[in-house]
């Protein structure tokens, strides 16, 4: 007799239950182990990668051991400042966390939360001209950081495959950023143009990369460290999107000063985890206009003596703008009425 072919679904839902089985029997090890060993001292560290229930945790004096974490912990991501026990040498567990000073969180198409990064001090937003620069992916990121108060940087990758024509399309597009008071600046990965400028911005401070699959965010880590192995991807030819090749976050040290978290490509970031009331508030163009409609209730998309929309209507907000405000409000009043 045959076997029974599963579909897409089914053969996704085995594996997923197989692998929580598997996260069980770890973290059940893990508990063994606790019990039965002596711990060592316990240590400060910082999470610099995550695979799964195990994380690369290096000291404060840069030796690295891998380790597993207890149960009741939450979620723990790279960039968390950790307190953790050796077992045995080059391994260890997580006792406790550190209270962090930031947090980038996706959510996932549930609505849920996931954390991405912890303790960072500023958001790098990469984009390129191939995959096709979209202001609507970038206006995502800055609402998602500006309600976080995390500092974001636009960075456009891959302009050596612009003319001139083409290249000051590309920065007239984004000239309202500057005008507004977000920093752009523009570098080839491959070429090394602009990543001195990069570099400078990126000194001291610990930043993450994020950005939609296939601008280069992986190629741009390698360009500032050249002598790791890292994955670089290919752009596909038939959707002209990225593939992913980063899968799970990762920090590196910069020689100049400062680390780089090279979170996993996304083609698209959802704030469902975000009210829909505090979106306008993340539009720092629009702040001065907040309280100056005729309806206290106003969302900003139709309403009569709107004072957004007149702001547009006098070239004071870039149209696009509030295109993607719309967008961003009524994907996340769609979302909410399910």
């Amino acid at each position: 007799m045959s076997k029974r072919k599963l579909s897409r679904k089914q053969s996704w839902r085995a594996d997923k239950i197989q692998e929580e089985r598997i996260n069980r029997a770890k973290k059940k090890q893990a508990g063994a182990e606790l019990d039965s060993s002596a711990l060592g001292t316990p240590q400060e560290g910082q999470v610099i990668a995550c695979f799964g229930v195990n994380y690369l945790v290096e000291n404060r004096q840069a030796v690295q051991v891998t380790c597993m974490a207890r149960q009741n912990l939450g979620k723990i991501v790279v960039g968390d400042e950790v307190i953790w026990q050796e077992i045995d040498p080059g391994n260890g567990i997580i006792t406790a966390t550190q209270t962090r000073k930031s947090l980038l969180e996706r959510p996932n198409f549930q609505g849920n939360t996931r954390p991405v990064a912890a303790n960072i001090d500023q958001m790098v937003i990469v984009c390129s001209p191939i995959p096709a620069l979209q202001t609507r992916l970038i206006d995502r990121y800055l609402v998602a950081v500006e309600l976080n108060n995390i500092p974001p940087l636009i960075a456009v990758n891959k302009i050596d495959l612009l003319d001139e024509a083409a290249f000051k399309a590309i920065k007239k597009s984004l000239q309202h950023y500057e005008t507004i008071g977000y920093q752009v600046l523009y570098f080839s990965s491959k070429t090394q143009h602009g990543m001195s400028q990069l570099e400078s911005v990126l000194q001291n401070k610990v930043s993450v990369l994020v950005g939609q699959s296939g601008v280069g965010k992986s190629s741009t880590v390698k360009a500032l460290l050249p002598e790791i192995s890292i994955q670089i991807g290919e752009i596909s030819q038939a959707s002209q999107l990225g593939k992913h090749t980063t899968s799970a976050s990762q920090l590196y040290h910069l020689p100049t000063g400062g680390d780089l978290i090279d979170s996993p490509g996304v083609r698209d970031f959802g704030l469902w985890h975000i009210p829909v009331s505090r979106i306008s508030w993340g539009f720092i163009d629009f702040r001065d206009y907040l309280g100056g409609c005729k309806y206290s209730n106003c969302t900003h998309r139709n309403e009569p003596q709107c004072a957004i929309i007149q702001a547009v209507k006098a070239s004071k907000i870039p149209e696009i703008r509030w295109k993607n405000y719309c967008e961003i409000y009524n994907t996340l009043e769609a979302q909410d009425s399910k």
